[in-house]
């Protein structure tokens, strides 16, 4: 087989990953499109809110996870990003030397939920184990997610996202059917 069936010059492509780059606060867009002028696609969770002053209204994109960037890209360049002077460190399991890496359906299903939540989406490192659910209707409809508190009528669904935590959103009860 030629080094060149797949593309590369190599013999196996390398697979891309979602990493997470730490950079300095407020500096999140600024570091994504430096990230991305390199070629390198870039994510940083946003979410657009309604603030109210006594004198005016305005829309502002709030960045769901201050001072992270995530970039997908193979684990080779992610080292090479992770020595750029705006970048403070890559993200790593607790305990290990080993870059972490986040999987697309974690990412996807995060994106979903920030482009389609009519309530704000919230991050929590601790969840309590609850049932697992799917959203059976509204935008988020489909939607699968573990149940991590529940009042009378309203209960907070969270989706897992690796060495990050949980991001979640509050929802009627009667919105959500169990998966058994």
């Amino acid at each position: 087989m030629s080094a060149l069936a797949n593309g590369t010059n190599v013999r196996e492509a390398r697979p891309s990953l979602w990493f997470v780059a730490r950079v300095q606060v407020n500096c999140e867009r600024r570091s994504a499109q430096k990230i991305n002028a390199l070629g390198i696609e870039t994510f940083v969770p946003t979410q657009t809110e309604l603030h109210q002053w006594s004198d005016r209204r305005k829309k502002i994109e709030r960045v769901v996870l201050p001072l992270l960037v995530f970039f997908r890209t193979d684990e080779a360049r992610a080292r090479e990003i992770e020595r750029l002077s705006f970048v403070k460190s890559l993200m790593r399991a607790p305990g290990e030397s080993k870059i972490a890496s986040i999987p697309d359906d974690q990412i996807d299903r995060f994106k979903f939920m920030l482009g389609n939540a009519d309530s704000d989406v919230t991050i929590s490192q601790r969840v309590q184990k609850g049932d697992k659910v799917r959203i059976a209707r509204g935008k988020l409809q489909g939607l699968e997610g573990i149940v991590t508190l529940a009042s009378e009528n309203r209960s907070q669904v969270s989706i897992a996202i690796d060495y990050i935590g949980y991001a979640s959103i509050t929802i009627s009860k009667s919105d959500l059917e169990l998966i058994p």
